[in-house]
């Protein structure tokens, strides 16, 4: 058995130990319901694609239908909006003005890009508040994920349905790269997966206690794939000026996901996010 052969095995292993714990799950039973049984084809495809895809289980970093960055950032630039960078609540610091087991930022919900906005001290070294704000110089849509169901209600459906987000750059749990990658493939997404070096669930157990909100650790990632995430934002934002598309300045908080939109007023907000063509 060739190393690479044996490196999908035990890939495959892992996602189906996943998903079969999973099964009793609100998340579970919301895939096999929506995704698996309405779209068996796309399930299907995504599965190729997942056995074809690169990397040992719960590695560092997952591309997915990419062949490398500079593919990821020229696709990522021309998507706009429907590029979804994510990253989960437990990287939120204990203190965090907006609470921690759910999608909000106080900072994200009153940022003007390439406006100096001021942040309390417990934000000073919160890394979704300085991920949020290079998603959104890069015009991408941002998430904070919380439950699975709330991915798959909020990302995964919405994919599939109407094309919402076609790229992403998340960042989760070690240990659901693998269930996470499926998801993505399932809904057409393509883009990277990069997990968490420090403060990350071991096992499903953990896991399942964190995707209610029970999360003592806080997460990070390592400084390396950190800075490789908002060097490829800030690259898409450059290619993007360098393009001429269209402008972010703020963020409004829609379906739980901080989509992008050009300067207006705060109560005309929803009206004005940019949504992009069928």
């Amino acid at each position: 058995m060739t190393d690479s052969l044996r490196l999908r095995i035990d890939r495959l292993s892992a996602l189906a130990e996943f998903s079969l714990r999973s099964l009793g799950q609100p998340y579970g039973r919301t895939f096999l319901r929506q995704v698996a049984l309405r779209y068996p084809t796309r399930l299907v495809r995504a599965l190729w694609q997942y056995w074809a895809a690169p990397g040992a289980p719960q590695t560092a970093e997952r591309l997915l239908l990419l062949h490398d960055d500079g593919e990821f950032i020229e696709r990522a630039a021309s998507a706009a909006e429907r590029l979804l960078v994510a990253t989960g609540f437990c990287q939120k610091p204990f203190s965090c003005p907006a609470g921690r087991f759910n999608h909000d930022c106080s900072h994200l919900s009153g940022l003007t890009s390439h406006v100096v906005t001021r942040f309390p001290p417990a934000c000073a070294d919160c890394a979704i508040r300085v991920l949020g704000a290079a998603a959104l110089s890069a015009g991408a849509s941002f998430a904070i994920l919380t439950s699975a169901s709330d991915v798959a209600s909020d990302i995964l459906l919405p994919a599939l349905q109407e094309r919402r987000f076609t790229h992403a750059l998340l960042a989760v749990c070690p240990y659901s790269v693998e269930p996470m990658s499926l998801a993505l493939l399932s809904g057409g997404i393509e883009g990277c997966v990069v997990g968490y070096a420090l403060g990350a669930c071991a096992n499903y157990g953990q896991w399942l206690r964190a995707d209610g909100g029970d999360k003592p650790e806080r997460t990070s990632l390592s400084p390396q794939i950190s800075d490789r995430m908002l060097e490829a934002l800030s690259e898409v934002a450059a290619l993007r000026c360098e393009n001429g598309s269209y402008t972010a300045r703020r963020y409004a908080q829609i379906d739980n996901v901080y989509r992008p939109y050009a300067n207006c007023s705060a109560n005309s907000a929803k009206d004005q996010v940019h949504r992009p063509t069928q």
